[in-house]
């Protein structure tokens, strides 16, 4: 992989990874466009690393009171809220993780998880305002959303966000939870494939997955600016309708 081509890689990682729109698919379309060939989920991998930096950097007022006082009330129910929502998502990772690893670049898999991810956002944009407090249950609920979230084609940041809405969540407080909830299911990830990624440096060069990760969490920065803005003008749905029409497009054409 040319530097080049990693940066637009990284661009597209983290531009899809925070908008409701599936960074897989689109990693998938843009290593076919690019001719990158890239075996396993390692690349993705570093790439998530790119963007996870990019929503700690966003949200780091919350994260340094949760980490830097957890005696607080407040950021010890934080932090256990977050560690309740990623228990799903933990749990079918590791029990399914055979079976998703073999399908992660099966594009007839990620053209079905797009439509049948934005007839969620869809219905999610459809939510009326509210500003519920996220309890046990509706962190374990987003949770769960995340869980299904873990097949190509179906958004991490789409469902976890819309699960929020239409479990009554507050529009800015949906989106910085289900934001902050992925940083937990990232690092279990990463850690469960550090050997994957080690072999990754040696087949794209250290330089290249660098800069794509780079890229990835400048581009991610911009993407959940965007994001925020969208939801809180209630337009997540058209994001939606995006995603129906792009995995309509690709299974009829790719």
């Amino acid at each position: 992989m040319t530097i080049p081509q990693a940066v637009v890689i990284g661009i597209v990682q983290g531009a899809t990874e925070w908008l409701p729109v599936s960074s897989t698919a689109h990693l998938v379309l843009a290593e076919r466009l690019l001719g990158v060939r890239s075996e396993g989920v390692a690349l993705e991998l570093v790439l998530h690393l790119g963007t996870l930096a990019a929503a700690v950097v966003f949200y780091r007022a919350a994260w340094r009171r949760i980490l830097l006082h957890p005696a607080e009330p407040r950021a010890r129910r934080d932090l256990g809220l977050l560690l309740v929502a990623t228990l799903p998502a933990a749990a079918v990772g590791v029990l399914a993780r055979g079976w998703l690893e073999a399908r992660f670049h099966d594009p007839r898999m990620a053209a079905a998880g797009l439509v049948a991810g934005g007839v969620f956002l869809v219905a999610a944009g459809r939510a009326r305002p509210a500003d519920a407090e996220i309890g046990w249950g509706r962190a374990l609920l987003i949770g769960c959303a995340q869980a299904l979230a873990l097949p190509p084609g179906i958004s991490r940041s789409g469902m976890t966000v819309g699960a929020g809405l239409l479990a009554g969540v507050g529009r800015r407080r949906a989106v910085e939870f289900a934001f902050m909830m992925a940083a937990p299911a990232m690092l279990g990830a990463a850690l469960m494939h550090l050997p994957e990624i080690g072999s990754a440096a040696e087949n794209f060069g250290v330089a290249a997955l660098a800069a794509s990760a780079a890229v990835s969490c400048a581009s991610g920065l911009v993407a959940i600016r965007v994001l925020n803005g969208a939801v809180e003008r209630g337009g997540i749905a058209w994001f939606g309708c995006y995603c129906i029409a792009l995995g309509v497009a690709w299974a009829l054409w790719g």
